[in-house]
């Protein structure tokens, strides 16, 4: 694994609890953050810095996420592609 930043461990974290392999639930994710919070701007604001930062690795979102991707190109991809679809009304992010 390699060393990432606290807001990309928080961004982490908080992205397992819905998109995980486990818990794949982008609909729930996409509902709970169009109700403005505190969490959910957080969450878009790590959100970005992750997209814009790319310090995260396949290996480091699997070990989190328990999702893989063939490569950080992929992954980087999909995030995007997830990220069009909570906030900016993209389509559904399918990731296998």
């Amino acid at each position: 694994m390699t060393r990432i930043d606290l807001r990309t461990e928080a961004w982490l974290s908080d992205i397992g609890l819905y998109c995980g392999g486990n818990t794949y639930d982008p609909v729930k994710l996409r509902q709970i953050t169009t109700e403005k919070s505190e969490w959910s701007e957080r969450l878009k604001r790590n959100f970005r810095h992750v997209l814009i930062s790319r310090q995260l690795s396949v290996l480091d979102y699997e070990e989190k996420v328990d999702i893989e991707f063939g490569s950080d190109d992929e992954l980087y991809a999909y995030l995007q592609r997830l990220y069009a679809y909570l906030f900016q009304d993209g389509p559904f992010p399918e990731w296998s």
